[in-house]
């Protein structure tokens, strides 16, 4: 954690003594794909949207929304019932730190609600992330793209670690 925590005070200040660019707030849209690593939940599925606010030359923060559904595996043990799906929505704020107008690294912290878990009731799980990904234009001017992701996240206290790839609209406001 205080790796973490110094990783970003460290991008933040490089960043800020850069100038400011012509970098604008930004918002994107899209489907992610989640693969939990040593889990009994199988691949999961979701959306997520991201707000992205310049704050320096090459560093945005980042607020993040999404929703998340995830099936448990099949163990085939006899007489055993397999509980219905979980749904997660985690809300996240970090950083973007922006090494090549196309290239971004990401960190985020933040916490996870649990819609529904086999026993009705809903939890709340600390939740952290490290990505990395890349910008793809879609229109000549460059303020439209195609956002591709890839993350790692930890909730709470090693419940779901996963990778998470996500394929985005990114729009600039």
């Amino acid at each position: 954690m205080v790796k973490l925590n110094l990783f970003f005070i460290l991008v933040f200040l490089s960043a800020i003594a850069n100038a400011q660019s012509d970098r604008k707030p930004a918002i994107s849209l899209g489907p992610e794909l989640n693969v939990p690593q040593r889990s009994g939940y199988t691949i999961g599925y979701g959306a997520s949207a991201n707000f992205e606010l310049p704050v320096a030359a090459s560093v945005n923060v980042l607020v993040a929304a999404g929703y998340h559904r995830y099936n448990y595996k099949n163990f085939g043990f006899n007489n055993y019932v397999k509980p219905g799906p979980d749904y997660f929505t985690p809300l996240k704020a970090g950083l973007k730190y922006y090494p090549d107008a196309k290239l971004y690294l990401a960190g985020e912290l933040g916490t996870v609600f649990n819609n529904k878990n086999n026993s009705g009731s809903t939890s709340n799980l600390f939740a952290y992330s490290l990505g990395t990904g890349f910008l793809l234009p879609v229109n000549d001017d460059k303020t439209n793209h195609v956002d591709i992701g890839l993350r790692f996240e930890n909730w709470s206290q090693n419940r779901l670690r996963q990778f998470a790839i996500r394929v985005a609209y990114r729009f600039d406001l």
